[in-house]
């Protein structure tokens, strides 16, 4: 089974207050994130939880939910890396280019590796929506810490089968 994942999620409810790139997590924030974490220790064997990187904004919310889904997945500080161009008001070109790039075909030969990538609305909404329906729709709703689980052989807009797409409330 080569079939690529990336999981794509918008970062728990945060704290009010500026500049924005610093607002931290409300405890139900983190608990939102706890919830998904448990949810996927469940759905990730360990052999693929292994080849899993989270790639992750930032900004503290998103980093403080990759340490929650870290550590409710037992990943090592390697598996993680931030990535500067998965800001809020980012574009989403540069994002599907860097996904193209970073994430090659499993038919070269290379291990599958499962990706999640934890951002900011409008970014993951439009990310996800490109990916699974192609450039421009926005289809997919991401409440804070939603979570949407997409399939595909090329990471390119419209060409994603989307798995699964769940939210904290769903698993209360």
């Amino acid at each position: 089974e080569n079939v690529m994942s990336v999981l794509i999620m918008r970062h728990g409810e945060a704290q009010a207050g500026t500049p924005d790139p610093s607002r931290e997590l409300s405890e139900y924030g983190r608990e939102e994130a706890r919830r998904i974490g448990c949810w996927l220790a469940h759905q990730l064997p360990a052999e693929r939880r292994a080849r899993l990187t989270l790639v992750v904004s930032p900004f503290t919310r998103a980093q403080q939910t990759a340490q929650e889904i870290s550590s409710a997945l037992e990943l090592s500080g390697e598996q993680q890396t931030t990535l500067e161009i998965i800001t809020p008001d980012d574009p989403l070109t540069p994002v599907l280019d860097w996904l193209q790039t970073h994430v090659p075909p499993t038919s070269e030969g290379r291990e599958p590796r499962d990706w999640l990538i934890i951002s900011h609305n409008p970014l993951v909404s439009n990310l996800a929506s490109a990916l699974v329906d192609g450039p421009g729709s926005t289809q997919l709703a991401f409440a804070t810490a939603s979570l949407a689980w997409l399939d595909a052989d090329v990471w390119a807009a419209g060409l994603a089968d989307l798995h699964q797409f769940v939210s904290p409330a769903e698993l209360a």
